[in-house]
């Protein structure tokens, strides 16, 4: 019996709007206990559902008072965060999202975790006397590691904290510990030694937990070279943080400092980095917000800087924009009855771009210095005086002021300006529109990022109007204030009714210029078919436009147009267009011809898509050649995508004949590209060969075999992986060119309880011309820890690098471009 929609209804109100569903269970009883009315649900399983959070269990005790989920026997529950925990008695407190647990197991990234009692309190969980380790999931009889604990924490996302900790290798103790700190991501600590063409060199990277955050201490030495050092921290506060600083010899130095918190009151976001492998740069940004999530009534005030520090006066600096400082500060939308008041100002000093129009900016060179204020404001008016009237008022401003000057040696400035005003009177069918506009964009900046340009607008309108279906006529003049002229008079006529509609349009100048434009417009759509028809006649230069004629039958699924554009200036027909369009369930067809009658050209292109296969055909015909390509699309992702396109031109023969082929594939055994572009015959040069060809990806050609009971009869797999690029080049003796990034096959060989070796033979270098001199990786991966050899045959160097944590092989060999072979 399902008794969900009774307990959801009972639920709802007291769950402080979180919904808690009952997707399965068998009876339900309610009952009172000390004046609290309980619920008991009993199945086999209950299986509840409350915001992403899925819980199991044989018996389930709901309190309605105290808001309390107490849940036994074969307790399962998956948080948000996708961590399980299984347990034989757990209670949540539906308040604070606190819970208790007894003789837990937990699931999280790959981490198993154990212990007779378990709590969840701010988002973090705390096992007592835990045990943990990584290698559950490799199906391993006895972990290669694990380790004991007096307590742990697990922290929201990927962070683990333990404390009085005994590390277990074989279930062994070799080491006691105070603190221990696990990332669940690919942040974890690694160890590489190897030698490259300067000498023997040392990484390491050591985990450290403090009361103010934790991280990682990154220590380096370059045997000849000296020392580097360094560290990773990441704060376990209310805001984001995360410091990064590696200083390598000589005198190479990268960090990046970043720091977020946002509240309600206010918002600090900060940011510093510098990557001498780059650039030799030092970059910051600061931002600081109040309030922090502003309301519309609030006055908002920001504090910004952006810019950079050079370390390297040899090369010229970036041009980009840089703040040192601005400070703004802007007013609430003030509201007093119809009127509405809203202002703001921006004060900064700027490093930029010169502006190249102005004259005093040039002299300041391509990059310039100045302070600036922006001043702004706008007011608003909205009014009906009486029925039928309105008006409506809008006034914005925006200056800009620099401590530059002019040669006249006044103080530049910016101004952007508009104020319109507009009253409407609705007299029964007539309408009277009275308008004003003024728009000014004037003045000089030193900067290019603000420049405006210049343009002066002040006009004032008048408008009549009369309508009554299916009549409207218009009428609308006004007077250039600017110029001190007439505006020119237009009017407009239109009728519409049902499926027909005629408009006609005229300007006529009040300056003596007598008229100017005449438009026509005609439309006739009764369905499905569709009529359309325009004309413009331009009175200045007694000429016509194009006479434009469409025609457009509307198909079930589909459509048919018809487009022509003819010239009645002596001209005659110039162009006309057809397309066809229809879709039928998971097919389409596309035809699209056009004829341009001046070029004596005709252009055809049809496609049809028959589900997951497509054929495209375009011809180009004129009065010397034939031009065409065909496609031909076939295939589904993630599987086999095939693309053929064959193109060229028919002049006397055959000429630029090209056949290009590309396959696809993104299968987790096969996923590559491979492109091909084939020469075919053609007049002067009959020959069929390849001129390019590239691929990239990486393919398994057999899966390998895992040895027998006895540990006998294993076979390796092999798999190749990387990119390879192939030319036709007739000028060099070889008549090719073939260049290989990272490119090569890998053997594995696979073991008892998931263990992997991979061993890669990679090529980058371009052929012919080099000897081979590949990179040999050597990977042997546990599942929960991996080692990786390399020997580089090109440079001379010679690398060992350790991980530990859940696929960790992943991590080392996509350093590499590697593609794994063995993987599920």
């Amino acid at each position: 019996m399902r008794w969900g929609l009774l307990l959801f209804l009972f639920l709802l109100p007291y769950a402080l709007g979180q919904t808690l569903r009952v997707l399965e269970a068998e009876r339900l009883e309610i009952r009172e206990e000390g004046g609290e009315e309980v619920y008991v649900l009993v199945g086999s399983p209950v299986r509840l559902e409350r915001e992403g959070e899925a819980l199991e269990a044989e018996r389930v005790v709901y309190f309605r008072e105290r808001r309390l989920l107490l849940l036994s026997g074969k307790v399962r529950y998956k948080d948000k965060e996708g961590r399980l925990i299984e347990a034989e008695e757990l209670q949540v407190d539906l308040k604070d999202e606190s819970f208790d647990a007894m003789e837990v197991r937990l699931e999280a990234e790959g981490l198993l975790l154990t212990g007779p009692l378990c709590q969840r309190a701010a988002g973090a969980i705390l096992l007592q006397e835990g045990y943990a380790t990584p290698c559950a999931p490799c199906g391993q009889e006895v972990p290669d590691y694990a380790f004991r604990a007096r307590e742990i924490v697990l922290y929201p996302g990927d962070r683990v904290v333990a404390r009085g900790v005994v590390l277990l290798v074989q279930e062994r103790p070799i080491l006691e510990l105070p603190i221990l700190l696990l990332f669940l991501s690919e942040r974890r600590p690694r160890l590489e030694v190897g030698q490259d063409a300067l000498g023997f060199y040392l990484k390491a990277a050591l985990p450290y937990v403090a009361e103010f955050g934790l991280g990682y201490t990154l220590l380096h030495y370059y045997q000849g070279r000296g020392y580097g050092f360094g560290f990773d921290h990441f704060g376990v506060g209310e805001a984001k943080e995360r410091y990064f600083f590696l200083h390598t010899p000589p005198d190479t130095f990268q960090y990046r400092g970043e720091y977020s918190l946002r509240r309600q009151e206010f918002s600090l976001s900060a940011l510093l980095e510098r990557d001498d492998t780059r650039e030799r740069l030092s970059r910051f940004r600061l931002e600081a917000l109040l309030p922090g999530i502003p309301r519309p009534s609030d006055w908002r005030f920001a504090l910004r800087a952006e810019g950079f520090l050079d370390h390297d006066p040899s090369t010229p600096p970036p041009r980009t924009l840089q703040r040192l400082p601005e400070v703004e500060a802007q007013s609430p939308t003030l509201r007093e009855g119809p009127f509405t008041l809203q202002g703001g100002l921006v004060l900064g000093r700027y490093l930029a771009e010169t502006n190249p129009l102005n004259r005093s900016a040039r002299a300041l060179g391509p990059y310039g210095e100045a302070w600036r204020a922006l001043v702004s404001h706008a007011e608003t008016l909205a009014l009906t005086p009486w029925p039928g009237a309105s008006l409506q008022a809008e006034n914005r401003f925006r200056g800009f002021y620099y401590t530059t000057q002019n040669p006249g040696g006044e103080y530049e400035r910016q101004v952007d300006w508009t104020t319109t005003a507009t009253f409407r009177q609705a007299l029964g069918d007539l309408s009277l529109e009275l308008a004003y506009r003024r728009s000014v964009q004037e003045g000089e900046t030193p900067f290019r990022f603000d420049a405006l340009p210049s343009r002066r607008t002040h006009q004032a309108l008048l408008g009549l109007g009369y309508g009554q279906r299916p009549l409207f006529l218009g009428l609308r003049g006004g007077r250039d204030l600017e110029a001190g002229r007439y505006l020119p008079l237009e009017g407009e006529a239109r009728l519409q009714e049902g499926a027909y509609a005629v408009r006609v349009a005229h300007q006529q100048g009040l300056e003596g210029e007598g008229p100017l434009e005449t438009r026509a417009e005609a439309a006739l759509t009764p369905f499905p078919f569709s009529l359309r028809a325009g004309l413009r006649y331009d009175h200045v230069r007694a000429l016509f436009d194009p006479l434009l004629l469409q025609a457009a039958y509307a198909l079930p699924g589909g459509s048919l147009n018809l487009t022509h554009r003819h010239g009645l200036n002596g001209e005659g027909p110039l162009d006309t267009g057809l397309t066809f369009s229809l879709r039928e369930g998971v097919n389409a067809y596309t035809f699209q011809a056009r004829r341009d009658w001046t070029r004596d050209t005709l252009g055809l292109l049809g496609q049809a898509i028959l589900g997951p296969t497509s054929l495209a055909l375009q011809v180009g015909l004129d009065p010397q050649a034939l031009a065409y390509q065909a496609g031909l699309r076939f295939g589904l992702p993630p599987g086999p995508l095939w693309d053929l396109a064959l193109s060229g031109r028919y002049q006397e023969g055959f000429r630029g004949t090209n056949l290009r082929l590309a396959l696809t594939q993104a299968l987790p055994e096969v996923g590559f590209r491979l492109a091909a572009n084939l020469h075919l015959p053609e007049v002067g040069d009959p020959e069929v060969y390849l001129r390019d060809a590239t691929f990239s990806g990486g393919a398994e050609l057999w899966r390998p075999t895992p040895p027998d009971e006895n540990g006998e009869n294993a076979i390796p797999g092999l798999s190749f992986s990387g990119s390879l690029t192939y030319a036709r080049r007739p000028d060099r003796p070889e008549g090719y060119s073939l260049s290989l990034r990272n490119f090569g096959p890998t053997l594995t060989f696979l073991g008892r309880e998931n263990t992997k070796l991979h061993l890669s033979a990679l090529l980058t270098q371009n052929l012919p011309g080099e000897p081979l001199k590949p990179r040999f990786l050597l990977v042997l991966d546990r599942c929960c820890w991996a080692m990786r050899v390399t020997v580089d045959a090109r440079g001379g160097g010679f690398g060992l690098a350790f991980l530990y944590g859940g696929q960790a092989a992943g991590v080392l060999l996509s350093e590499e471009g590697v593609r794994l072979g063995g993987l599920p």
